[in-house]
């Protein structure tokens, strides 16, 4: 797994786009703060609507979890695409308008 992990330059890819992801979610309408470490993500919402955003956003094929009444945590794998992360922030986007 290590070597693996080390032959894909994950740590640094993950890193990467967890930027990327971070950058991506605060632009958001309704979200007030993003905060984590690579791909560990939590979005602070304006409102404590995290429930619904997950159960909306698990309806159109994106798996988030309601952490607190105002927050979502993303954990997407280490290998996630930048494609994929576009499509989670347009399905965020949607489900948070």
């Amino acid at each position: 797994v290590l070597a693996t992990m080390e032959s894909e330059n994950l740590p640094a890819r993950a890193e990467r786009a967890g930027r990327r992801l971070v950058h991506a979610l605060g632009t958001l309408t309704g979200v007030a703060a993003v905060r984590g470490l690579g791909l560990l993500i939590a979005a602070e919402l304006d409102e404590p609507v995290a429930k619904r955003v997950a159960a909306d956003a698990l309806a159109e094929g994106l798996v988030v979890n309601a952490v607190t009444e105002s927050a979502i945590r993303l954990a997407p794998p280490l290998n996630v695409s930048d494609d994929e992360i576009d499509e989670a922030v347009t399905i965020l986007a949607k489900v948070l308008s």
